[in-house]
């Protein structure tokens, strides 16, 4: 029974590491509200007093591609690294004025465009294509079908809430978009549309608002109720069939959330001030990570489990370190480093990856150990390139056991290896 319990704890410990996240400083010192990444080459981070920042690096230099100290950005979305829209709302002393704003070189320039009417906000804007796009606020909800030129009032069905403001809205798929918004300390509306984003229909309304929303999978949705004031715990909405029905259920945190992304197919990351909360298991048990020095963040991102990004208060940008393990020089994890990752799957049973990420290219050796520390197998050594590497790990020849995946890397523009990380996996047969 003791071995059974020891077993269970081992698993339970390597299944339980979260990364962390990483300070960067841009060059403003406005809040940084939204972000969007189409790859790890091509992030904008944008926010108040009318910024739109890009980089190319992953944070480590930066453009300010526009700035207009008068009007906040609503909203930022690209459809490729070169097609974008924004929207960005202020006001001439009497009017409420929106400008949609929009780049067919990647940032480089942007064209603003006066929306009319004047007096409505708008929060949120997409496009599924160059033409066929969606803006979405309080007192506007309209679609357009020739690239922004003209805007056209969208129906919307006549259920109690459903001319709330709308805070979010995206394309899931050609057909079928969502909207998630709402008042705050009045109440909150998810809507689907079939048909493109023409009419739309009010899916399921809650005590307090939303402001994003998650696509899990084809057909699995997640979205977060948030209650300003914190009186109310948070609840998570998910409905698993599109919209024809969902399931909440509160969680035991106050707060709002405003960005919400996937890790992975299992695990989520979501804003929550000067908090994050993440879930495992899709959505089912949450938990809450500080940011760091307490920063407020406001929106996430992942491209993939390697790569996440968030944007926060006072022109900070956030970096996700994946978890390392047992690394004997805590000085690797910096912007010249290295990662090694957990193996996947562990427990495994013949067969595993170890998968190892480099900042800049490296020599790097990589070999198994059993747990007396004799060398079992070298799965790679000589020079690689940077980025994300996956090696496959074949067990058949070993007996079931504890061993060790060994990653030694070199200084940069050395060949000396003089960094060694160590992970421990488990063979079961």
């Amino acid at each position: 029974m003791k071995s059974v319990l020891y077993f269970f704890f081992l698993v339970t410990s390597l299944f339980a590491q979260q990364g962390e996240w990483q300070i960067v400083q841009t060059p403003v010192n406005a809040n940084l509200k939204f972000i969007h990444a189409i790859d790890s080459s091509n992030i904008w981070a944008a926010g108040d007093s009318g910024y739109i920042l890009y980089t190319s690096d992953l944070g480590k230099n930066w453009s300010i591609q526009r700035m207009n100290e008068n009007f906040n950005i609503n909203d930022i979305f690209f459809l490729n690294d070169s097609l974008g829209w924004a929207v960005e709302n202020g006001n001439d002393g009497i009017n409420v004025i929106n400008n949609l704003l929009r780049t067919t070189d990647g940032g480089k320039v942007w064209q603003s465009n006066r929306f009319r009417p004047d007096n409505v906000i708008i929060y949120s804007i997409c496009f599924k294509d160059s033409n066929y796009g969606i803006i979405g606020g309080e007192g506007i909800f309209s679609f357009t079908s020739n690239g922004g030129i003209d805007w056209n009032e969208i129906n919307r069905d006549s259920a109690l809430f459903s001319n709330f403001p709308v805070r979010k809205l995206r394309y899931v798929n050609d057909t079928i978009a969502f909207a998630v918004g709402g008042y705050y300390d009045f109440g909150g509306v998810i809507w689907h549309s079939y048909d493109s984003g023409r009419n739309w229909i009010t899916d399921s309304a809650y005590a307090d608002p939303f402001f994003d929303f998650l696509l899990l999978n084809d057909s699995t949705i997640i979205t977060i109720a948030s209650d300003i004031e914190r009186s109310f715990p948070s609840a998570v909405f998910k409905t698993t069939n599109l919209g024809a029905s969902w399931l909440f259920n509160e969680i035991p945190y106050y707060g709002v959330s405003r960005g919400i992304s996937k890790r992975t197919i299992a695990e989520i990351w979501a804003t929550y001030q000067r908090e994050f909360i993440y879930s495992s298991d899709g959505g089912h048990n949450w938990f809450t990570k500080s940011t760091p020095d307490g920063i407020e963040v406001f929106d996430i991102t992942f491209l993939d489990s390697i790569q996440g990004f968030a944007v926060a208060e006072n022109g900070k940008f956030l970096k996700y370190i994946p978890s390392t393990l047992n690394v004997e020089n805590n000085n690797l994890i910096d912007e010249n480093g290295f990662t090694l990752l957990q193996n996947f799957p562990n427990p495994f049973n013949s067969s595993t990856n170890i998968q190892i990420v480099l900042l800049i290219n490296n020599f790097i050796k990589l070999y198994i150990t059993n747990s007396i520390g004799e060398k079992l197998l070298t799965l790679f050594d000589g020079n690689l390139s940077k980025g994300l590497h996956n090696f496959k790990f074949q067990g058949d020849f070993l007996a079931s056991g504890v061993y060790f995946y060994v990653l030694e890397v070199a200084n940069p523009n050395q060949f000396q290896l003089n960094h060694r990380a160590i992970g421990k996996m488990i063979l079961l047969k």
